[in-house]
């Protein structure tokens, strides 16, 4: 399992980080993903070989045997050309500086919003407070505040 984590990520890292809404179909995929993993690495890499020998032996037209050899040996199974490697590579490399800009500005967000709560507990708290207190750092405020009055006055 440490071969299939090494090469295809850390299942068990990746599952910590879901919705537990989707874990479940998760763990499904993941048991889907190793049994066809176990199933291909039990393969082996090469065919056995055919002892034609034995065939040519216990047949009785051994022209036969050597017209299947022939046949046999003439088989090539062609290997797919690798047309997406290139194109998944590139997202994935976009993806990541994407991620590391945004991350960038998440921590820039969170600096800004833990200055504006540091902020926010220095102030006095809000029943100490006047009206005139409050809006003394509040401009915006106070001109709308002072607008809306004015709009309303006889």
């Amino acid at each position: 399992s440490s071969g299939i984590n090494a090469e295809y990520g850390d299942f068990i890292k990746i599952t910590g980080q879901l919705p537990a809404a989707v874990r479940a179909d998760f763990g499904g995929l993941r048991s889907k993903f190793e049994s066809s993993h176990a199933s291909m690495t039990a393969l082996p890499s090469a065919l056995e070989a055919i002892d034609w020998s034995f065939y040519s032996s216990r047949v009785s037209n051994p022209a036969l045997v050597e017209d299947f050899k022939a046949k046999y040996g003439a088989v090539t199974i062609p290997k797919p050309d690798d047309t997406q490697s290139a194109a998944i590579g590139a997202a994935e490399a976009t993806f990541k500086k994407e991620m590391a800009e945004y991350l960038t500005g998440a921590e820039q967000r969170i600096a800004q919003f833990e200055a504006s709560l540091a902020g926010l507990h220095a102030e006095k708290p809000l029943e100490d407070m006047t009206v005139s207190e409050y809006l003394a750092d509040k401009p915006e405020l106070r001109a709308k505040i002072e607008a809306d009055i004015e709009s309303r006055a006889l």
